[in-house]
Parts: structure tokens; C-alpha cells; sequence
């Protein structure tokens, strides 16, 4: 497929946009005329160094408000957009993108904005150009597809198109079935872009969330099928215009934007094979084609970098009833283990383990997942241009690929229990009796929380999603004593790994880290093993009173039971699935905390409803004692 994106989806100057835009191997752009006007570059000069970078100008956009408008005003839209076309010529652009009228004046009549696009299209086929029309979500009265069809139809003249905006489409609550009476040869360009789940104001959704396909929760990947099946071969083009995204550097948005339109075609691929019958013919277009993402992902285990003999550490993990497991064979690495659940604790230095900051230890650093056809995972990312982790490898010691996500947090990918390349073969075993018995009460990582930077964050769904085929929720809002606070939760389809991805928005005073932050194990009984962290001395979050009163009230408890989790300070949920009970320790070092859960029956959250209550709680223990 021709793979296109907007220039105005990338940060930085035209001559920095373009650059970064051919070093991510696109195929064209599309040219934003406000990159135009503000770039010293003539429109003869920009043809020239397009073609010098092997990209095509697929479209020149925006032409705004120029249907609807009063008759008295047409002559000026008429004159504009004879300027525009000569820009269009010394550019050698065929194609323009008109966006509907958004102006409060605009005129709710679609026989004059047919009869005004007809006009326009007069003036575009004399110069052999073509309009593709857009009905902006937030446009005054042509603001669905539809309604955008049914001007382009009446218009009635061969240099009037029709463009195709996922985001557009799908914001106003349609879905592909919106294209299913628009012929193939009507529609003259495809436009994608995603977005969360969000309830606000489409124009506000746009301006500060939209992102590229993958990185949300709409369903792009059916209208791009039923256009692409109806027989579009044009370009499709990455459009996002987010003031986030043009905030990163030009050439990470650019590959963030290959990755995403590379992901596209591939659940397109996935969508045709699963679908369609046997003896249907299915479109004839080359899509990417690289191993498949894992059937299944778990967690394994989470790297802490400590320093060398970090005893006040090694002493917390002992309270935590961590035991000391193994010894790495050739690296100054330990593996720490309490039942089901896996620390690594990587004394190593920064230099030898390529960090180009030094660590303010401990701190969280790799997570480490399970999966089958771990080569086949580690071409997987090279294909979708993910970048590696350097690190040496001893002989004889597993694969362990290494990836680095765009936060920076590390992910290792072994194989499973007994295989060649399991992580469990890199250390020699201590055994038990020699550094304590193994309560073995602790059944795992059930997930891990890190917070990210806003600007990264549609990145970082992008590398799990793109990678390991997690899925998003729905994004979360809290509010946090200090600010806000955002999250979304990444999970696969099959396997227990779940990755929380926070993003804070804190006042000026309030030092923001990013990382992981919280390391989350399930338990068979908390209130047995809450009793064993406090008899060794582990601190917990207090929780104030308030709040059991609250939640006796909020689920109609016996009042024996509330009391043992206010004496325990367990936090309490319940759904018509099952309950969850969880508890926290507090910070350490001030940088991550542990979070100990119980699940009963087929609760399946997070305890979202006390997400305030432990903000609280947080934020008055970091406050300084007077």
C-alpha cells in the first residue's frame, strides 16, 4: 500500500519534516499549507526536495470553509481558491483537500454547498486537480460522512470527491457501514487516525488526543477494509493533528507513524484471512507480512537495578518474604523469589548494561514476558523497527532479546519453563534451606504500573500493542490530591501480563518521575500474608478510618468483616463478577511501591473506586514531617 502522512502530524520545520518523513521510508505526504506558508522553501523548491527524497505530495490540504457560504461571498472563495490552485501547480499536486464549513455563518443548505463545490470543481479540472471533500466531525452542518456523500452526489461534477477520515467517521458514533452505498471510484482519499475512548468535545478529542491507528480504541481497521474492498488503491495517510504529537522530535513521530500504518495493514491482512470464504476473491494488495505477534504473553519476572551489596534492599525483600533463589553464572545478578513471584536485582553498572544515564538505585528497570517463538518475536520487532537492547550474552545463557520501549523501561522476552532459552537457566539455584524457606504465599506478578510521559505515552500503547498484541481499555481519569492523574490498562488476549500506563498532571511544585512505579502481586490469602508483612516489620499505607465507614455503607458489609480490614488496612471492591482486596506498602526511596491483591471469584479490575483513597494516602505519607 502507499503510505503516506500528513505533514502537519509531525513537529519541526518543513525542511526537518520532510527529512524525517523519508528516513521513515514514506511513500508521500500529505502538505499542510500553514508548513508551506511559514517554510522559506518556494512551492517549486519543495516539489524538488520531495522528489529528491522519493516522496510524492498525495495532497494539499487544507482548504476550509468554502461551501455554505453566502452567495454575496462566493466570489471571494472563488478568487482564494484560484491562488491556491497555482500553488497547487508549481507544487505538481493533483489533489486538494476541502474540509466542510465550520464557521457559525454557515449556511444549512446542500443544494448551494453542491452547487458551490460544482463551481469549485470547475476550477480544479481545468488545472487537472481533484477535490476531495471532508466532513469535519465538528464541522456547523456537514458533519458526517454521510452528509459529506450527499453534497459530493449532488454536486455532480468528475473533479469532486469524496475524502475518508477514520477519525471524523468514527468520533460521531458511525462505522463502516457508512460507506456501504458510496461507490469505490467516488472516494479520492483515505485519511487514518485513532483516538481513546473519551467523553469530551469531538474538537477537543482531536486536538489533544487523537494518535495514529493502534494507539486508540477505535475500530480503523474496518473502514480501512470496507474502502480498500470496495476498490480504493490511493494513499493512506496517517493524519493526526495533535499538539502532543507535534511536540515530540520530527523523526520519532515519523517512525511512530510508519509502525502504526505497518500494524494497519497487518490486522487488515489478519481480518481478510479470518473472514473470508474460501472461493472469494480478496483485494490485490500487498500488505505487511512479519511473524505474528505471540499467541499468548505472561509475566516473568521485573529487574530492579540496586547497588552491589545493597543489604538495606535485600533486607526489604526479606521482610517482603523474598528469598535469595539464584546467582546469574557470569553477571553480578541475583534472582529473589517468593513463591510464584520473580525479582532480578542487576548489580551491574551502568556503563556495561549501556545506560546512558546513571541510575539513582533501586529502580525498576526491565520487565522480562514469556512467550513461544521468541526469534520469531525478535524479528517481529526488528521488522516493525523497534530498537534493541544491548546486552551481553555469556555462552551457553538464553536468548533473552532485549527491547527498550519509548519510556525507556526494558523488555526481555524468554521462552517457557524447560525450554533452551528460559530465563531460569541463566542461574544457578541456591537452595532453599540455605537462605530460608519459601513461604511460597505469593502467586505472581498480577500487573505492573509505570508512569509515562504524556508525550510518550501514545508510543508506548503503540509498542505494546504493535509487538505482543495487547489490547487497550478505556482511559481512567482520578483525581489526585497533587493533580491528575490518566491511565490506561494494556492486556493480551490470552496470558496474565497487564501493564498500567499513568500520566500525571501535578502542579508546578511537584517533582514528576516517570518509570515503573508500582509492582502489584497476587496472593491465595491476604489477610494471612498482610499478618506476615507487619510481624517483619514492613510498613504499609495507612488508610483512615473514613474510608471503612464508607465502604461498609457503599456494599452493605458485616461490620466483624469491615473491622479485619480496617485492622489490616485492606482496601475493599466488589462487582457482580467477584470481589478484590488489596494493600500497599509505602514508597521506597520514594520511586515504586508494591501493591499486594487477592482476587476472588471473577473480579477481573483494579480496585478503581479506591485509586483516590491510595493517592491520598500516598500523598500525606510523602508529605515532611514538621
Amino acid at each position: 500500500m502507499h503510505k503516506a502522512i500528513a505533514t502537519a502530524s509531525v513537529g519541526g520545520t518543513l525542511e526537518d519534516k520532510l527529512q524525517a518523513i523519508s528516513a521513515a521510508k514514506f511513500d508521500g505526504i500529505e502538505l499542510f499549507d500553514n508548513d508551506l506558508i511559514s517554510s522559506s522553501m518556494l512551492p517549486s523548491d519543495v516539489a524538488q526536495r520531495c522528489a529528491d527524497l522519493g516522496l510524492s505530495i498525495d495532497l494539499f490540504q487544507p482548504v476550509r470553509d468554502v461551501e455554505g457560504v453566502a452567495p454575496e461571498s462566493f466570489g471571494a472563495v472563488l478568487r482564494y481558491f484560484e491562488y491556491k490552485l497555482d500553488v497547487m501547480e508549481s507544487l505538481d499536486a493533483a489533489t486538494v483537500l476541502m474540509c466542510s464549513n465550520a464557521t457559525p455563518e454557515a449556511i444549512a443548505d446542500p443544494d448551494l454547498s453542491a452547487e458551490q463545490l460544482h463551481a469549485l470543481g470547475g476550477l480544479a479540472q481545468e488545472r487537472g486537480i481533484v477535490i476531495a471533500f471532508e466532513a469535519l466531525a465538528w464541522g456547523t452542518h456537514v458533519n458526517r460522512l454521510s452528509h459529506a456523500w450527499d453534497i459530493v452526489r449532488r454536486a455532480d461534477h468528475p473533479s469532486v470527491g469524496l475524502a475518508v477520515d477514520t477519525f471524523h467517521l468514527l468520533a460521531k458514533g458511525d462505522d463502516a457501514s457508512a460507506l456501504n452505498e458510496i461507490p469505490a471510484n467516488r472516494i479520492v482519499f483515505l485519511q487514518v487516525a485513532d483516538a481513546p475512548h473519551l467523553l469530551m468535545d469531538i474538537l477537543e478529542s482531536s486536538q489533544h488526543f487523537r494518535c495514529f491507528p493502534g494507539q486508540g480504541t477505535l475500530d480503523v481497521v474496518s473502514v480501512v477494509d470496507a474502502v480498500v474492498t470496495a476498490g480504493y488503491r490511493g494513499p493512506v495517510s496517517a493524519a493526526v493533528f495533535s499538539d502532543v504529537v507535534r511536540a515530540a522530535p520530527a523523526a520519532k513521530t515519523a517512525l511512530d507513524a510508519m509502525r502504526s500504518l505497518l500494524y494497519l495493514e497487518e490486522q487488515l491482512r489478519l481480518r481478510w484471512d479470518s473472514t473470508g470464504l474460501p472461493d472469494a476473491p480478496r483485494p490485490q494488495v500487498v500488505l505487511f507480512d512479519p511473524p505474528p505477534a505471540p499467541p499468548s504473553v505472561d509475566s516473568a519476572f521485573v529487574e530492579v537495578a540496586v547497588r552491589p551489596d545493597d543489604k538495606d534492599f535485600t533486607d526489604l525483600l526479606g521482610q517482603l518474604g523474598f528469598r535469595h533463589a539464584g546467582t546469574h553464572r557470569t553477571k553480578p545478578v541475583s534472582w529473589w523469589s517468593n513463591g510464584g513471584a520473580n525479582l532480578i536485582l542487576d548489580a551491574s553498572s551502568d556503563l556495561s548494561d549501556h545506560r546512558a544515564v546513571a541510575l539513582s538505585r533501586p529502580e525498576v528497570t526491565a520487565l522480562c514476558v514469556q512467550t513461544v517463538g521468541v526469534a520469531d518475536l525478535a524479528t517481529r520487532s526488528t521488522a516493525l523497527m523497534w530498537p534493541s537492547v544491548q546486552r551481553q550474552r555469556g555462552a551457553g545463557e538464553a536468548m533473552l532479546p532485549g527491547l527498550s520501549t519509548p519510556s525507556g523501561i526494558h523488555v526481555f522476552i524468554t521462552a517457557p519453563t524447560g525450554d533452551a532459552d528460559d530465563w531460569h537457566n541463566d542461574f544457578i539455584p541456591v537452595p532453599a534451606e540455605a537462605d530460608g524457606a519459601d513461604e511460597g504465599g505469593w502467586l505472581g506478578i498480577d500487573h505492573i504500573g509505570m508512569i509515562v510521559d504524556p508525550g510518550e505515552l501514545d508510543e508506548e500503547v503503540s509498542f505494546y500493542r504493535t509487538l505482543f498484541g495487547l489490547t487497550s481499555g478505556p482511559v481512567s481519569e482520578f483525581v489526585d490530591p497533587q493533580g491528575r492523574l490518566r491511565s490506561r490498562v494494556l492486556r493480551p488476549a490470552q496470558g496474565d501480563l497487564r501493564v498500567v500506563l499513568n500520566v500525571t498532571a501535578a502542579g508546578r511544585s511537584v517533582p514528576t518521575r516517570t518509570g515503573v512505579n508500582q509492582l502489584a502481586f497476587a496472593c491465595d490469602d491476604i489477610f494471612a500474608a498482610v499478618a506476615r508483612l507487619r510481624q517483619r516489620g514492613v510498613d504499609l499505607l495507612n488508610i483512615p478510618d473514613n474510608y471503612y465507614v464508607d465502604v461498609r455503607a457503599r456494599f452493605d458489609l458485616d461490620y466483624k468483616f469491615v473491622g479485619r480490614l480496617r485492622e489490616n488496612g485492606i482496601l475493599y471492591d466488589r462487582t457482580e463478577r467477584g470481589e478484590f482486596l488489596h494493600v500497599y506498602t509505602q514508597k521506597f526511596e520514594g520511586r515504586f511501591y508494591v501493591e499486594l491483591l487477592q482476587r476472588l471469584g471473577d473480579y477481573d479490575g483494579y480496585g478503581v473506586p479506591n485509586t483516590y483513597i491510595r493517592l491520598a494516602a500516598q500523598a500525606v505519607a510523602q508529605r515532611p514531617s514538621s
